[in-house]
């Protein structure tokens, strides 16, 4: 375990300090959410988009970093991932825990994001029992990607931690109308990968 744990640690230190510049702006966002939740995130980047959003009245509190990486750090990521997440999903997958599934682009401002049997029929699927929440990444890519979490087809999605309960103050927090009740509140984050396109996004959410 504590060779699995080193690997780790080595891989986010190289992704999170071999970089040229300093952002200010992504240092702010960063401290503007307890450590607990983004503690996975580079410190530092020389490059990168940040997507946030941060009504929990409207969709959920979430945080994403997509960075471009076809260097070797990829790769150690990726193997250091393989060893120590708790939850490892593809974006094709048929079945999946999302936190505000129904969330959309076209919808965020809408209070009811689905009618009421739609949204049962999801949260009594016996499937999800087993699963780990991640996030609904709607607003990272175009709509019509049609995969569960609004992801390109080949990302994997890797969990480093969810925890249920209350965390953070009420303000941050959604109604969980969209999670089943053993979910209903929590937060969890992780990092997902494209070996594609070498896309890496890391992500919290808080529900």
């Amino acid at each position: 375990m504590k060779k699995i744990l080193y690997g780790i640690l080595i891989a986010l230190f190289v992704i999170s300090c071999e970089t040229r510049s300093y952002s200010p702006e992504y240092s702010n966002t960063l401290r503007n959410y307890p450590n607990d939740f983004i503690k996975h995130f580079p410190y530092k980047i020389s490059n990168g988009i940040l997507h946030e959003t941060t009504n929990p009245q409207l969709d959920v509190i979430r945080l994403f970093l997509i960075i471009n990486d076809s260097t070797q750090k990829f790769k150690i990521l990726k193997d250091s991932l393989d060893k120590i997440s708790i939850a490892k999903y593809s974006a094709q997958d048929s079945c999946l825990l999302i936190v505000n599934k129904f969330t959309t682009e076209q919808n965020f401002s809408i209070e009811k994001k689905a009618n009421e049997k739609v949204i049962q029929q999801y949260l009594k699927k016996r499937c999800l029992r087993n699963k780990m929440p991640i996030p609904n990444f709607w607003g990272l890519y175009e709509e019509n990607l049609h995969t569960l979490p609004q992801l390109p087809k080949d990302f994997d999605i890797y969990i480093l931690e969810a925890k249920k309960g209350l965390f953070w103050d009420e303000k941050h927090r959604s109604s969980g109308e969209y999670m089943p009740d053993y979910w209903k509140h929590g937060y969890s984050r992780g990092i997902a990968m494209n070996d594609k396109t070498h896309e890496i996004i890391y992500w919290f959410v808080l529900w």
